[in-house]
C-alpha cells in the first residue's frame, strides 16, 4: 500500500489515510516503522481500545469471516465510495484509482476540456489554445476536445462546443 499506491498516487491528489483503534502511542509507532509508512495513521477516537469497535469501525463495519487485513476503502472526489474490501487486491485498488485519476479519461466529457463539470467558455478558450498550438492537450483534453470524434481538433469541435453551450 505504501509503494504501489500511497507513493505513486500522492502527487496526483490522492489522499491516503489509516485508521488505528487503539490510543497506544507506542504500537501505533512500532507499526509504522515496520512497515515504513509515511502516509498518516489517525487514531478512531470512539475505539474503546481494543481490536473491534470506533466511529469509523462502526461506520464502515464490513463482516470478515477471520481476515487478518484491515478493510480498504476509495472514495472519489465527490466523497462516494468506489471501493471497499477486506481482502488487499491491490490489482483492483489500481485499477479504480486509474479511473479516479482521470487513467482512461472515463471521468471526462465530451465538451468539458477542462474538466471542471461544465461546459462554457473556458472550455473554448481551452480548446482554441489547443488548436493554435498555445498548448499542447493530453490525452484526456483531447478526448473532452474532439467533441465531433474525428480524431483532430479543429474549428468544427469549436462550433460543435459552442451549440452545446448554447443547448443547441
Amino acid at each position: 500500500m505504501e509503494t504501489t499506491i500511497w507513493q505513486t498516487y500522492q502527487d496526483e491528489g490522492v489522499i491516503m489515510v489509516g485508521i488505528i483503534n487503539t490510543s497506544n502511542q507506542s504500537q501505533i509507532d512500532n507499526f509504522v516503522e515496520e512497515n515504513s509508512l509515511t502516509f498518516p495513521i489517525l487514531f478512531d477516537p470512539g475505539s474503546s481500545g481494543g481490536v473491534q469497535g470506533g466511529d469509523t469501525y462502526d461506520d464502515y463495519y464490513m463482516p470478515n469471516d477471520g481476515s487478518p487485513y484491515p478493510r480498504d476503502f476509495i472514495v472519489d472526489q465527490n466523497g462516494i465510495l468506489q471501493y471497499a474490501n477486506n481482502e488487499i487486491d491491490t490489482e483492483w485498488m489500481l485499477f479504480v484509482l486509474e479511473e479516479l485519476t482521470g487513467g482512461n479519461c472515463s471521468y471526462w466529457s465530451l465538451g468539458d476540456v477542462n474538466n471542471d463539470s461544465v461546459a462554457n467558455i473556458l472550455d473554448i478558450v481551452t480548446l482554441v489554445n489547443f488548436i493554435l498550438g498555445t498548448t499542447i492537450a493530453d490525452e484526456c483534453e483531447f478526448y473532452a476536445g474532439d467533441i465531433n470524434e474525428d480524431g483532430v481538433l479543429n474549428v468544427l469541435d469549436i462550433v460543435q462546443l459552442v451549440n452545446v453551450i448554447l443547448g443547441n
